[in-house]
């Protein structure tokens, strides 16, 4: 037999070379130690990942700075950083009458400027579903000049505050810019110079509206909401807080849809109130006269008559604000007790007439309350009947100085 050790290959007897296999096996991995490793080239980087790699990566990122930065790597990283953009918001703080405003913590850039500036962050960001565009300087003039389209898939639209000579749009330039958004959900025209002519632009390009916001747009009829509730038949949601040129007869046959509705300080005539309610499908309605109002006695008089109205043709509602509605008598609150078995939050702030009989009726009828607020002193009711209400309903009622 012969016998082969590592380190002994050779037969002297035979003159044959023989090589165990552990042998072969020691140097091999011998070779591999002093052997410059064979590394294999491919064509493969980060920048070829697919796109929803490179859009997890995106989402992964914390903070601003990251984000800022992840579209220089390459064009298919800055495509994903464009597209994850979902909101787009312009905040001009400043207002020249306020004297405790700093103009210096501002940036300088001329309306023209930034104008140009916004038109190219909208056709950059594509898939958009959230715009404010409140106190920005025109910017019609700048998008019509530019063939590239944008604003398909925005959503929500806040354009408030557009009431003076550098940040006010005519009529036409409303209509084109309702235009570049079919498929708004929501808009706020707070405190713009909107006229009827253009709420009916508004109802004619943006027929999938749900949530209108015109507070304090002094210039708006009737007869332009009345264009937005017969062409948007999706509306739930209506603010024209303060729009004292609304008498109500533009509720005349709307829809169930219709749910919210705040409309304090607007001007209310018994036939209007009387057409808010035809829909049967308010479960939210806040006639507060707001407080800048208060003072000069502007704004619809809520009286006993209309709360009756209300609580008769309402019987979903779940929210009611009749903050400072002095005229409101012992009829009014029986009405509400014996028609408003929904109603869950009830603000009487102010009402001067409230009275004992009336906050029994009130806490005897309206067996879901949770939530009711009354001042001190500007009623009539007693301690007594406060403690009555407290002890029934306990947690219920909140009372302000």
């Amino acid at each position: 037999m012969i016998s082969l050790s590592p380190n002994n290959k050779y037969n002297q007897g035979s003159g044959k070379t023989y090589t165990s296999k552990a042998v072969q096996q020691e140097e091999a991995k011998i070779n591999c130690a002093y052997r410059p490793c064979k590394i294999r080239r491919t064509t493969s980087s980060i920048t070829n990942l697919p796109g929803d790699c490179i859009n997890l990566i995106f989402k992964c990122l914390t903070t601003v700075d990251d984000r800022n930065s992840f579209g220089l790597t390459c064009r298919d990283w800055l495509h994903v950083q464009n597209n994850s953009h979902i909101s787009l918001w312009y905040r001009n703080h400043y207002h020249p009458y306020n004297k405790h405003d700093e103009p210096d913590k501002y940036p300088k850039i001329s309306p023209e400027s930034l104008a140009k500036i916004t038109c190219r962050l909208l056709i950059r960001f594509q898939q958009l579903k959230h715009l404010s565009l409140g106190r920005l300087p025109n910017i019609t003039n700048v998008v019509t000049l530019n063939s590239q389209p944008f604003g398909s898939n925005v959503q929500t639209l806040y354009l408030e505050n557009c009431y003076d000579h550098c940040y006010s749009y005519s009529d036409m330039q409303l209509s084109l810019i309702f235009s570049w958004f079919p498929r708004l959900t929501y808009i706020n025209l707070h405190s713009s110079d909107i006229s009827d002519k253009g709420l009916e632009a508004l109802a004619k390009c943006c027929s999938s509206l749900e949530k209108v916001c015109l507070p304090w747009c002094c210039s708006i009829t009737d007869s332009g909401i009345s264009h937005v509730l017969r062409n948007c038949r999706e509306i739930c949601s209506l603010d024209i807080e303060c729009c004292s040129r609304i008498i109500g007869i533009c509720f005349i046959g709307c829809g169930q849809t219709l749910t919210h509705l705040k409309a304090g300080g607007c001007n209310f005539k018994p036939e209007g109130i009387r057409a808010i309610v035809s829909g049967g499908g308010l479960k939210y309605l806040n006639l507060k006269t707001p407080d800048e109002l208060t003072e000069f006695k502007e704004g619809c008089i809520i009286n006993t008559e209309a709360v009756m109205t209300i609580s008769k043709g309402c019987p979903l509602l779940e929210k009611l604000f009749l903050s400072d509605c002095e005229e409101v008598e012992l009829e009014g609150w029986k009405a509400i007790g014996l028609n408003c078995k929904e109603l869950d939050f009830l603000d009487l702030i102010g009402c001067k007439k409230l009275c004992d009989m009336g906050l029994q009726a009130i806490c005897d009828g309206c067996s879901k309350l949770s939530g009711l607020r009354i001042d001190r002193e500007k009623n009539r009711c007693s301690s007594y009947a406060l403690e009555i209400f407290k002890r029934k309903k306990p947690g219920v009622m909140r009372v302000y100085a």
